[in-house]
């Protein structure tokens, strides 16, 4: 068991993909509209309307989901309880949207399915795996976390790569 204060539905996250507990180890899962590479690597290959969501699950705080455009025209965060936070200078994106809810974070596969719906976009079907104090290529292979995000990504890498499986 963790030996620091750790959010319940993280503590699970971690059981229910047998995940080694390591005390303040953290864990981010990204999908892009946009080779992996194109975000970290070749940003001039980027469009004004790439977008990348990324989830990030720190074992000793709170979830996060965060939703960006290349062009800063919004930025969107999901975190536990309901806490959805919506910035924009744009009232569409502020008012005139309904951003789908996000009550848990074993629901992060459908949150991706509603996004692609409500901004009419399709993200890649790649996850890509980043770690601290964990090993983001076991993360990636966890058979678990795979059939997890299954509704969402095929292929899983790290290192903002694809990998060969």
């Amino acid at each position: 068991m963790f030996d620091h204060p750790v959010h319940p539905e993280i503590a699970e996250w971690f059981v229910t993909f047998g995940v080694a507990e390591v005390p303040y180890s953290v864990c981010s899962i990204d999908l892009t509209n946009e080779p992996p590479k194109h975000w970290f690597y070749q940003r001039n290959k980027l469009r004004p309307e790439s977008l990348k969501l990324d989830l990030c699950i720190p074992s000793n705080g709170n979830w996060c989901v965060d939703l960006s455009r290349h062009d800063k025209l919004f930025n969107i965060q999901w975190r536990p309880n309901d806490d959805l936070r919506v910035e924009s200078k744009q009232l569409r994106y502020r008012k005139l949207i309904k951003w789908p809810r996000l009550h848990s974070l074993m629901h992060f596969p459908l949150l991706v399915e509603q996004l692609e719906q409500c901004l009419e976009v399709g993200f890649l079907r790649h996850a890509n795996f980043g770690a601290r104090l964990l090993e983001p290529e076991a993360l990636a292979r966890n058979i678990k976390i795979r059939e997890w995000l299954a509704p969402c990504a095929d292929t899983m890498g790290w290192n903002r790569q694809f990998q060969q499986e």
